[in-house]
């Protein structure tokens, strides 16, 4: 009977796996007077089916926004995405100008090296969890991205 129950376990577990992977998870570093933080990662799907990542949450933030770049008429805006698909053994980057999570107050002042935890669902209702450490930037040291002039008012 142990032995049952052992396998149907194990089978259980392993039917519960998610799909989606994650690499490469970094906060920019920002001034202590900071309202939200952008993150970056790259999310990517092994399996043969499309998946769909439909929220992002972290103890460490009121609310994480999943947003991305867009440029209309020479001036880059910020919009929500309200889910993201990754089709099947796909990849998505959220790199500086481009696609990023926005996270949203910050609970403390973060400092490069911290670290900090966030689940990311999909929307079969699974659940990853990613460690995203904070730096200047974690990919390449040499990018940076210029809010100055990004239209922020697409932003809750």
């Amino acid at each position: 009977m142990q032995k049952l129950v052992l396998i149907l376990c194990l089978l259980t577990s392993s039917v519960m796996a998610c799909d989606l992977k994650v690499e490469s998870a970094w906060i920019r570093v920002a001034p202590s007077t900071a309202k939200s933080l952008a993150g970056y990662a790259v999310l990517s799907n092994p399996a043969g089916k499309a998946l769909t990542v439909v929220s992002a949450s972290s103890a460490a933030f009121a609310k994480i926004e999943m947003h991305e770049t867009i440029t209309e008429n020479g001036i880059a805006k910020m919009r929500a995405i309200q889910k993201l698909e990754i089709s099947a053994n796909g990849k998505v980057e959220f790199s500086p100008s481009g696609k990023h999570f926005m996270l949203i107050e910050p609970n403390s002042t973060l400092k490069s090296g911290d670290v900090v935890s966030v689940s990311l669902k999909d929307a079969t209702g699974c659940q990853t969890t990613v460690q995203f450490r904070v730096g200047a930037n974690a990919i390449n040291p040499s990018a940076t991205m210029d809010h100055s002039k990004m239209d922020h008012s697409m932003h809750h």
